[in-house]
């Protein structure tokens, strides 16, 4: 028994000290726009301002422009643009500043259980790079839980919660799909009726090769605007 004990744990130091796991600290700052032009078609819009070392140095920016069709109440397809610019940073940085142009694909399926909303889907990536395209695949399954309501029903604040789980499906993955994980909790406050603001975590856990991990621990805030253009022309 002291012998296996002995050996595990010889095994498990082994393993740690070959994968070299940095714990870092991010923060990401996002505006997000969703503007409903008919009764199912929607423009949605984000800019994703991401630093590391809290705010000091640059470690993503992101801007991307799409839209969504809500072909039932709870089901929706979605299709657009991004564009990436990826910096080097922390512990184990890429090896120079680059450009990505992404095209993604998505549905959602939504569900309510009394006040609490569920919501869980796929979004697909084709990651256009300048010596290739990678293929990604997000699993995503978010929960949305009131806290405070006005006596109208109306949410004064509320909890977010999600994970995503990124799958490289591409020729270059090599048979190690799982690449990352993002754990994301918030606190929702409305604004008003047209602007939520959310101040919340995420843990990002990134497997890079079997040799460099990262788990960035991300301070998250965000501002969600959302207009009903069919009001305005009435």
């Amino acid at each position: 028994m002291k012998k296996a004990l002995i050996v595990f744990t010889f095994v498990l130091t082994t393993f740690y000290a070959k994968a070299q796991k940095a714990d870092q600290f991010n923060s990401w700052w996002y505006y997000s726009g969703k503007y409903r032009v008919t009764e199912k078609v929607n423009i949605e819009t984000l800019y994703s301002w991401s630093r590391h070392n809290f705010i000091k140095e640059w470690q993503q920016s992101k801007l991307r422009l799409g839209g969504s069709y809500d072909y039932l109440k709870n089901i929706s397809f979605g299709a657009g643009y991004e564009w990436g610019v990826l910096f080097p940073y922390g512990a184990h940085p890429v090896p120079e500043k680059r450009t990505e142009h992404r095209i993604y694909e998505y549905f959602t399926i939504k569900n309510k259980i009394k006040t609490v909303s569920v919501s869980y889907g796929m979004l697909l990536e084709q990651r256009i790079m300048d010596a290739k395209t990678r293929q990604r695949l997000r699993l995503i399954f978010s929960v949305k839980i009131p806290i405070i309501r006005s006596k109208e029903g109306d949410t004064k604040l509320g909890v977010s919660l999600s994970n995503q789980v990124f799958l490289d499906i591409d020729k270059y993955a090599n048979n190690k799909n799982f690449s990352q994980n993002r754990i994301y909790g918030a606190f929702d406050t409305p604004l008003n009726n047209a602007f939520t603001l959310s101040l919340g975590y995420m843990n990002q856990y990134i497997i890079i090769n079997a040799t460099r991990i990262e788990n960035d621990h991300t301070l998250m805030v965000k501002l969600a605007h959302k207009v009903d253009f069919r009001k305005n022309s009435k």
